[in-house]
């Protein structure tokens, strides 16, 4: 067993904190439990009136658990599925109890959900407190000052979201492999539930494709910074050889820029903007195509105001010819943003299990079986776009309720671009000439 295949869902995590019996030899200074209640209650106590913990701090670790797991709870579909969320502690706690109970596991649809009626309960709240409270960020790696140079052919296998380990994920690995004829691989962040450096091994550098002679590039995400980014930094970044967070490539027609849209949530940490702006003054007439775990814009999902401001002139003067991002698990291909002229793409449907939400308003526009297209109007200032809607076949016995997975490839040959949505398979299932 091993952390690649353990599902951590609220239901576990309910059924351990339920009230429980007073525990016999629990030793504490903390006030006696009311009649009834025990379990995580008792637990918490112990863990936050030790001496480490002040009052303020106790009280403040408490309510944070307590909107972790109401988190947790909104957002689980299906409890013996794959649930990750936007929410720093709630992506620890599932971390830490998946890597603490990988041996305590039952087996599930896609993978085994862990079960703690045999965990030590007191034990594990007080060692969780210690290693959250320990967390620090990574220090930030600057960026190259020189793009890397790369010929004038080249395709490009893009993944987002993919680091679960699970459903279609080994699928797209396999099949970008078999392809072969790629000389970059490019994964646009986040590895599940917060990066830890076992998660990062198992759920994604032992997975990772495997093509002869190709170049190997991460971008940094919320969930591995969510452990500050050691795995991501230290592992990720020395695997691929890769010096930074952020990353630039060159030939004579394009330039290929990957941003750290994570190191501070959703916004340019470090001077990056300044850094970009100098590439593409330095560029000449190159397109330029930008890679970000965080969207700029979205029709499904929050705004990237931050970034947007970070990069206003360089918009405003149409200098980014398409941005490629992930964050938001789905896939979506707009139309030309009206006011910058790029072409925006959310390829964030890698290997997460999302859970199907196609809006009313969506027509069905290329597509004769289960899997098409859904056109989706213009709203907000954001520009149309194809949203890819079916089942998810990796998904077993709930296939109907999950969205496809699946990866992009981009075909650099001389100026010209040409884009392809792969399922996992390798088939493809959209194909675009880009150009302005």
């Amino acid at each position: 067993m091993t952390v690649r295949n353990v599902v951590v869902s609220h239901r576990a995590i309910n059924e351990a904190l339920r009230p429980k019996p007073s525990t016999p030899g629990l030793e504490t200074t903390a006030a006696p439990a009311p009649s009834g209640v025990g379990g995580l209650f008792d637990a918490i106590r112990a863990a936050v009136t030790a001496p480490a913990f002040v009052g303020a701090e106790a009280a403040s670790l408490t309510a944070q658990l307590s909107e972790a797991l109401s988190v947790l709870e909104a957002n689980t579909h299906d409890p013996d599925i794959l649930t990750a969320v936007e929410h720093p502690m709630a992506s620890l706690l599932q971390s830490f109890l998946a890597e603490r109970a990988e041996k305590q596991a039952e087996e599930a649809a896609a993978g085994f959900e862990v079960k703690f009626d045999d965990v030590d309960i007191f034990g594990w709240v007080g060692s969780f407190f210690t290693w959250w409270r320990g967390l620090r960020k990574h220090a930030w790696q600057a960026p190259p000052l020189v793009p890397e140079g790369f010929g004038n052919a080249l395709r490009v296998a893009v993944l987002g979201d993919w680091g679960t380990g699970l459903y279609g994920a080994p699928a797209c690995a396999e099949s970008i492999a078999a392809a072969k004829g790629f000389g970059l691989l490019l994964h646009l962040g986040d590895v599940y539930y917060s990066g830890t450096e076992k998660e990062v091994k198992q759920r994604f550098l032992e997975l990772w494709p495997d093509v002869p002679g190709s170049v190997s590039r991460a971008l940094n995400s919320n969930h591995e910074m969510y452990t500050g980014g050691h795995a991501y930094f230290n592992m990720t970044l020395d695997c691929f050889g890769q010096s930074s967070s952020c990353f630039a490539m060159q030939n004579d027609h394009w330039l290929l820029v990957g941003l750290d849209s994570a190191y501070e949530e959703h916004d340019l940490a470090m001077h990056q903007a300044e850094w970009l702006q100098g590439l593409v003054e330095a560029a000449g007439g190159r397109r330029v195509v930008l890679f970000s775990h965080h969207q700029p814009y979205s029709l499904l999902d929050a705004q990237g105001p931050k970034l947007v401001a970070r990069l206003g002139a360089l918009l405003a003067a149409r200098r980014i010819f398409a941005w490629y991002w992930g964050h938001e698990h789905r896939c979506v291909v707009h139309d030309p943003h009206p006011a910058w002229g790029l072409f925006g793409r959310c390829i964030g449907h890698s290997g997460y299990p999302y859970f199907r939400s196609r809006p009313a308003d969506a027509s069905l526009e290329l597509g004769d079986g289960d899997v098409g297209w859904y056109r989706l109007p213009e709203k907000n200032l954001v520009p149309s776009a194809l949203l890819l809607d079916g089942p998810n076949p990796f998904v077993e016995g709930r296939a109907q309720r999950y969205g496809p997975n699946g990866y992009a490839s981009l075909e650099f040959d001389g100026p010209n671009l040409v884009e392809r949505i792969h399922a996992p398979d390798g088939s493809v299932l959209l194909r675009q000439s880009l150009t302005q």
